[in-house]
C-alpha cells in the first residue's frame, strides 16, 4: 500500500471511527435485553458461557451467545457503561468497512474500495448497528471477514484461507445463528466454480472446511444442550428448555415462516412480497437507497467479464456479492416471521462492493450506449427510491427529496450523451454520486444524531413525528403500556432501586419483574440479578407458577415489581401473567408512583 493510498485508507477509517463512537451514551444501555445479559456476564461466568439474562442464572437470552460474550468481556475489563456497552460494536463498524475496502482493493482501483468503504459507512442500518449492542453488528463483520478470506482463498487456494472462511461463518452462526449460514451456499459455489486447482482438491477443501463450520458452529450448542437441565439456565425462547429448539423454532423456521414454523407472525411494517424491501419505506430507507445500482452492476460485470479465466479474482468477488446481496435479500422479501428494519444492515458490504467495483467495471465500458444506458436507468431508479423515501419523511425531507432527483436526472442525460471533456466529466459523475449518497446519508447523519433505545432501533430524519425507538413518550404509537413495556421496558423508579440495593443484596435475585426488558431496567440500574418472568415478552413458561412459588418459599427472590393500574408487557405474556395475579392475591404491594412494589418475604396476613 503506498503513502498515498495508506492516508486515504487512514482518513476512512477516521471518519469511520469518529460517525460510530460520536457521542456513543446517547444510546443509554441501547436495548436493554442484551444489555442485562452483558452485566450478568460480567459477574458470573456461567452466565457469560449460556447468555444468562441474569447473574441468578434463571434464564438465557433467546440468541447463541458470541455477541454476549463480546459486550461481557468490555463490561468486566472496563465497567458497566454506555461505553463499554456499545463501543465494541462500533469497532465492529470500523473493521467491516476496513475488510470491505480491503476486498475490493485486492483487485479494483483505490477509488472503488473507498466508495465502497463510504457506501457502508453512509448505510442507516450500519450507522443504527454499530452503535447498538444487537447481534446483528458482529454478523456483519463476519460475514464481511468470510468474504474477504473466499476472495484471497481463491487467489491462491491456500487450506488457511478457506479455514478462516469457515472459522468466521461458524463463529457468525454463534452470534446470529440460521441467519449466518445464508451466505454458506454462495461461498461454497464461488470457491467451487472460482478456485485455483483442480476439482477434486476444491472439493476436498469444501467438505473439509463444511465439517470445520460444524465444528465450530456446534460445539457450544453441543455443550450447553448436553448440560443437565438443573445445571443450567432455562434456555430462553423454547418451550422445552432447548437451545436446539431455539434455534430451529425461534431463530430458524419460525422467523422464516412465522406461525406456520412454531414462531410468531411479522409485525405489520409490510407484507411479505418481492419488492418488499423497496416500497416499504420502513425498510428502505435503512439500506435499500443503491440496492438498483447493485443489481444492475452485476447483471453488467458479468457480461463484460464473460471472456475472462474461470478463476478471474474480479468475477469471484462479483458472484460471492451477488449471490449475498440475492439470497439475503430473497429471504427478507418472502420470510413471515418476525423481521426487523434494522437486519438490512447485513446487505449493506454487498451492495457497496457491487455498486463500487461493479460501477467500476461498467464505467470502463462507457464507450459502448447499452452500459450508459444501464448505467443511467440504475441510477434514476436509486433517485426514484430516494425521492420516494425523503418525500415521505418529515423535515428537510422533501427538499432533499427534490435536489437529490432534479442532479441525478441531469447527471444521468449528461453521462449518456458521453461528455467529451475530462473536467466536466468527472464534476458530472461525483454530483451524480453525491445524489445517490444524498438521501442515506441525510439518514445516517440524523441516526447518528438521535437517541435510540428498546429493541426496534430505526433510523429517521430528525423531526419526525412518529419513533418507535424514541425515549420520549410524545413521539410514540398510539397504544396502551404494553406497547412500552415490549418495545423498551418501562423504567426503574429510583425509589425501588434504593430499596433493592439497599434489602436485597444477599438474595439469589433482588427482584423478579415481568418481561426480560421492564427486568433490565432495575438490574442495569441495581447491579443486581432480576428474574425476568416469562423471558422475554413473558409467554416463554419459565418460571412456571409451582417454580416461582419454590423460589419464594426458599427465600431466593426478596421482591417482585409490577406496574399498578396497567399492564406490564405485551398480549403473549400469559405465563408472566399469571404469577403477577398469583402475587398480588397473596402479597400486599407498597406502591412508588405507577409501581408496585411486593416484600415477597412478607406475605399478606390471613392469605
Amino acid at each position: 500500500m503506498s503513502r498515498r493510498e495508506t492516508v486515504w485508507f487512514s482518513a476512512l477509517l477516521a471518519v469511520t471511527a469518529f460517525v460510530y463512537l460520536w457521542n456513543l451514551p446517547l444510546n443509554g444501555w441501547g436495548n436493554g435485553y442484551y444489555a442485562a445479559a452483558a452485566q450478568a456476564g460480567s459477574v458470573d461466568w456461567t452466565a457469560f458461557f449460556f447468555a444468562s439474562s441474569d447473574g441468578g442464572n434463571g434464564i438465557t437470552v433467546d440468541k447463541l451467545p458470541a455477541s454476549i460474550w463480546l459486550s461481557s468481556l468490555s463490561v468486566r475489563l472496563f465497567g458497566l457503561s454506555s461505553w463499554s456497552l456499545l463501543a465494541p460494536q462500533a469497532l465492529l463498524g470500523v473493521g467491516t468497512v476496513a475488510v470491505t475496502y480491503l476486498a475490493v482493493r485486492r483487485h479494483f482501483r483505490m477509488s472503488a474500495a473507498l466508495l465502497a468503504g463510504s457506501a457502508v459507512l453512509m448505510t442507516p442500518s450500519a450507522a443504527i448497528m454499530f452503535r447498538y449492542n444487537n447481534p446483528d453488528a458482529l454478523l456483519t463483520f463476519l460475514l464481511a471477514l468470510s468474504l474477504y478470506f473466499l476472495v484471497r482463498a481463491v487467489d491462491d487456494g491456500r487450506w488457511r484461507w478457506l479455514l478462516l472462511t469457515a472459522t468466521a461463518i461458524g463463529a457468525a452462526f454463534l452470534a446470529k445463528s440460521a441467519q449466518a449460514l445464508l451466505l454458506l451456499p454462495a461461498l461454497g459455489l464461488v470457491y467451487l466454480y472460482s478456485g485455483p486447482g483442480r476439482v477434486h482438491r476444491r472439493l476436498v477443501q469444501l467438505v473439509s472446511a463444511i465439517a470445520w463450520v460444524v465444528i465450530v458452529a456446534g460445539s457450544w450448542v453441543i455443550m450447553a444442550e448436553s448440560t443437565l437441565p438443573a445445571d443450567r439456565p432455562y434456555a430462553g425462547g423454547s418451550f422445552g428448555n432447548s437451545f436446539v429448539e431455539v434455534l430451529l423454532r425461534q431463530n430458524g423456521l419460525g422467523r422464516i415462516l412465522g406461525a406456520e414454523g412454531g414462531g410468531t407472525d411479522g409485525q405489520d411494517l409490510s407484507d411479505p412480497g418481492l419488492l418488499r424491501l423497496l416500497v416499504y419505506p420502513s425498510f428502505g430507507t435503512q439500506g435499500s437507497w443503491l440496492i438498483p445500482v447493485a443489481l444492475v452492476a452485476l447483471v453488467c460485470s458479468l457480461i463484460l467479464l464473460r471472456r475472462a479465466p474461470r478463476s478471474d479474482p474480479r468475477r469471484a468477488l462479483i458472484l460471492l456479492s451477488g449471490g449475498w446481496l440475492l439470497t439475503y435479500a430473497a429471504v427478507f422479501s418472502f420470510m413471515s416471521g418476525v423481521i426487523h428494519p434494522y437486519y438490512l444492515v447485513a446487505i449493506a458490504p454487498p451492495v457497496a462492493i457491487l455498486a463500487a467495483a461493479g460501477g467500476q467495471l461498467t464505467w470502463a465500458a462507457r464507450r459502448w450506449l447499452p452500459f450508459r444506458l444501464a448505467m443511467a436507468t440504475s441510477v434514476l431508479a436509486s433517485a426514484a427510491l430516494t425521492f420516494g423515501y425523503l418525500s415521505k419523511s418529515s423535515g428537510p425531507g422533501p427538499a432533499l427529496a427534490m435536489l437529490a432527483l432534479i442532479v441525478s436526472v441531469i447527471g444521468c442525460e449528461l453521462l449518456v450523451f458521453r461528455i467529451r471533456r475530462r473536467q466536466f466529466r468527472i464534476v458530472t459523475v461525483i454530483a451524480t454520486a453525491a445524489a445517490c449518497f444524498l438521501g442515506p446519508a441525510a439518514f445516517t447523519v440524523s441516526a447518528v444524531q438521535a437517541q435510540h433505545t428498546g429493541v426496534e432501533p430505526m433510523a429517521t430524519l430528525l423531526g419526525s413525528a412518529v419513533v418507535l425507538d424514541s425515549p420520549y413518550p410524545e413521539l410514540w404509537p398510539e397504544g396502551d403500556s404494553r406497547l412500552r413495556g415490549s418495545a423498551m421496558g418501562h423504567p426503574a423508579d429510583p425509589e425501588v432501586l434504593s430499596l433493592l440495593r439497599l434489602n436485597a443484596r444477599t438474595y439469589r435475585w433482588a427482584a423478579a419483574v415481568p418481561g426480560a426488558l421492564n427486568s433490565a431496567n432495575y438490574q442495569l440500574g441495581s447491579a443486581l440479578p432480576v428474574l425476568p418472568i416469562g423471558g422475554f415478552n413473558g409467554g416463554t413458561p419459565f418460571p412456571t407458577l409451582e417454580e416461582f412459588q419454590d423460589f419464594v418459599s426458599s427465600g431466593q427472590v426478596k421482591y417482585y415489581v409490577s406496574r399498578s393500574g396497567s399492564t406490564d408487557i405485551s398480549a403473549e405474556a400469559g405465563f408472566a401473567d399469571e404469577i403477577t395475579a398469583w402475587v398480588r392475591g397473596n402479597f400486599t404491594p407498597e406502591r412508588f408512583g405507577d409501581t408496585d412494589l411486593f416484600d415477597l418475604t412478607r406475605p399478606t396476613p390471613g392469605v
